[in-house]
């Protein structure tokens, strides 16, 4: 580090408007905060979490982006002080600012060493200022939360009028789900019916992800009164990621009901590939009578002038346990002598998964 300034001076140098000289006071800040020598390191913190509460400081971004990247690990007794300091800056931010992506990720950070700032991160979230509510919901699905302490204020927050900050309260009550099931289950159930678009694709993709957690664990599949109704009405959504998670999801939560066989069968049609394999895999998982799904995975598998239709089917069949493959095992012989490339490559690989 350039000792001709002590640590505080070339923190207090961040917030001058010469370019020059804040690009110098950068990299002097830079390696100190990543100092071999903790008591440097543990000083920098210091001096930057200070300035970042300061409410005349300019250089938040700065403070935040040295923070993101060089600080780890923050040390469990600067937590507090960095959950405030970060919480300060934030209420002077504007929602939109980039720099609230870096602070939620060291809010983040500072959690995983020390949870016991889990509560000031959930209390955080009720703050006025959407820059803060943002920065806390996006933080709490890094923060290593394993009692799902922030789950119940997050999923009140999947209704908050900021879509920055319902949006990433959806994404962290999916990646939370496992430490509550029956209550986060519940939650993105319920994102399932009422919303649409990223929404609904990233509740169903959240909720298929508790259940294949259920089961890879053998733990209880969370109560999910209500499931195949909402699924069925997602059949019909216009984007073809839901319709793959919904198809998805209908194979995983079986059995299912001669309407819902019905639904899946028609998907075998559906104009976009992915889905209607998808669907095939999910019919055999369900136990309907193979034909159909075989015949229309063989003919997408075939289709050596569509890529987009031979991966579909592929990352279809890739997604589910040899056992099920097993079904399939005489048509995948039979397109892997035929076809050539990585297409026969890959289906030698899923053959060899089941004898």
């Amino acid at each position: 580090m350039n000792s001709s300034r002590p640590v505080d001076e070339w923190v207090a140098r961040l917030s001058l408007p010469d370019a020059e000289a804040r690009a110098e006071a950068l990299e002097a800040v830079g390696e100190a905060l990543g100092s071999e020598d903790v008591g440097v390191r543990e000083r920098t913190a210091q001096f930057l979490l200070k300035d970042l509460a300061r409410p005349a400081s300019t250089a938040h971004g700065l403070i935040l982006s040295l923070l993101q990247a060089d600080w780890w690990p923050p040390p469990a007794r600067l937590a507090a002080t960095a959950v405030q300091a970060i919480t300060e800056a934030l209420s002077r931010m504007d929602v939109a600012d980039p720099s609230v992506g870096d602070a939620a990720l060291v809010l983040g950070n500072v959690c995983r060493v020390d949870p016991t700032q889990l509560p000031a991160l959930g209390a955080a979230l009720d703050h006025a200022r959407p820059a803060v509510r943002h920065a806390m919901a996006r933080a709490a699905s890094r923060a290593f939360d394993e009692k799902g302490v922030l789950l119940p204020k997050l999923i009140a927050h999947l209704d908050d009028p900021e879509e920055r900050v319902s949006f990433a309260a959806l994404e962290s009550v999916g990646a939370l789900a496992p430490a509550a099931p029956e209550l986060a289950g519940a939650a993105l159930l319920a994102q399932v019916r009422k919303t649409e678009g990223m929404r609904r694709y990233l509740a169903l993709s959240s909720l298929r992800a508790l259940l294949e957690h259920c089961r890879l664990n053998e733990l209880t599949l969370p109560a999910l009164g209500g499931l195949e109704p909402a699924l069925l009405g997602a059949l019909a959504d216009s984007n073809p990621a839901v319709r793959v998670e919904t198809v998805s999801l209908l194979g995983l939560t079986g059995p299912v009901s001669p309407a819902a066989l019905t639904a899946l069968g028609g998907l075998l049609k559906d104009a976009n590939p992915a889905p209607a394999a998808s669907a095939a895999v999910a019919l055999l998982r369900l136990g309907a009578p193979p034909q159909e799904a075989l015949a229309l995975l063989e003919r997408l598998l075939r289709s050596e002038g569509t890529p987009e239709a031979q991966g579909a089917a592929l990352s279809a069949l890739e997604a589910v346990e040899p056992a099920l493959l097993v079904k399939a095992r005489d048509m995948l012989k039979k397109v892997a002598h035929d076809v050539k490339g990585p297409v026969k490559e890959a289906l030698r690989e899923l053959l060899s998964e089941v004898g």
